[in-house]
């Protein structure tokens, strides 16, 4: 007869295996490898066996299930061989024979019952959860050990990684995915959780979902349109009365940048900014006041944009229809503000006036 001390700690022991194997399950599916990166990048240990786990995530749920599988049928084969010794106590004490057909079905049933009830309790649930709040600490503990274990069942883990591909290939689904490891709406609800939760400010939630939308976003939506463009007016680049049209067009709007347009308001000659006013010499040709303008189809998303003005390294940027017609103007401030909301109205704008999207224009 099998001493029962010494059956209850194998069978506990296999339980602590089978919670081992859930945790980490769960904790290397919920870390960002971004978190991962930055343990990397810290030196600490694990951290790069981790991310090695994760890049072959296919080999890693294999050898978890080897695992997994091997321990609750060991340990239900113990229960089972040693039942009789295990509730024998316990069926005495009710008037059961212990040998009896009846007492070795309730002896098997008692088993059955407790063995799974400790696994589902400390072998699951309680190690997944401790798994869902600390997935960062848990991988790095346990990684090391498991890719050993991993590195023992190779054969096996390559079998059951062939089969399930040779099974999906049969059912016509393709082995490699093509999708994204997480969509913009996956990313904006992970970061409502961490506001709910208060690990992230709402201002800063806020921003993040603008961002995420920003190539949703068309330029024509933002722009300052053509009837409202603060603009200097002259009658062509060399217009020798240019300097007094920039000064009496920035009295008037003290921005920054403004676009010098044609009389007839068709032709863009340039971009002026206000400050060349001041650092050059009267006695120089007017035409060096002006920048060279660039232009924006209409129709084209927020965040193309934006890259072509940062590579541009321009503040302002006319926007054009497919005729090639003056359509309006954008500026660095207008995307900003989509990204971070309205900015303070103590500054006058540098630009010109905000397009209409349910707010107060000023007056152009």
């Amino acid at each position: 007869m099998a001493s029962l001390p010494l059956l209850v700690c194998v069978i506990g022991l296999l339980i602590l295996l089978n919670s081992l194997f859930a945790c980490l399950e769960i904790a290397l599916v919920s870390v960002p490898r971004a978190r991962l990166k930055r343990f990397e990048n810290e030196k600490l240990p694990g951290a790069s066996t981790a991310i090695f786990l994760q890049r072959n995530i296919d080999d890693f749920f294999a050898a978890v299930q080897i695992g997994l599988t091997f321990v609750a049928t060991l340990s239900s084969a113990i229960g089972g061989a040693f039942s009789k010794e295990l509730f024998s106590p316990v069926i005495a004490a009710i008037g059961v024979s212990p040998t009896s057909t009846w007492g070795k079905v309730l002896a098997l049933l008692g088993v059955t019952v407790t063995i799974s009830y400790l696994t589902l309790v400390f072998g699951e649930l309680v190690p997944k959860s401790l798994a869902r709040r600390y997935p960062g600490k848990i991988s790095l503990i346990l990684a090391r050990p498991f890719r050993f274990f991993s590195a023992i069942m190779r054969p096996a883990v390559r079998l059951l990684t062939g089969s399930t591909r040779i099974v999906l290939k049969l059912m016509t689904i393709q082995l490699t995915s093509t999708g994204v490891g997480l969509t913009p709406e996956e990313f904006r609800m992970m970061a409502s959780e961490l506001v709910e939760s208060r690990q992230m400010p709402a201002r800063v939630y806020d921003m993040l979902v603008r961002i995420t939308r920003i190539s949703q976003i068309r330029v024509e939506d933002v722009m300052i349109p053509r009837h409202r463009i603060v603009a200097v007016r002259v009658e062509s680049r060399n217009d020798p009365d240019i300097r007094n049209q920039i000064l009496k067009t920035y009295r008037k709007h003290p921005y920054t940048n403004f676009p010098v347009i044609d009389r007839q308001g068709e032709n863009v000659l340039g971009i002026v900014n206000v400050k060349d006013l001041l650092l050059q010499e009267e006695a120089q040709q007017p035409s060096t006041l002006l920048r060279q303008a660039t232009f924006t189809a209409r129709g084209q998303s927020l965040d193309r944009v934006l890259a072509a003005m940062q590579k541009n390294d321009v503040q302002l940027s006319v926007v054009v229809d497919e005729h090639g017609i003056v359509d309006g103007v954008i500026t660095l401030e207008d995307i900003l503000e989509e990204l971070i909301g309205e900015l303070n109205r103590e500054v006058p704008r540098r630009f010109g006036t905000r397009r209409c999207r349910g707010r107060s224009h000023h007056p152009a």
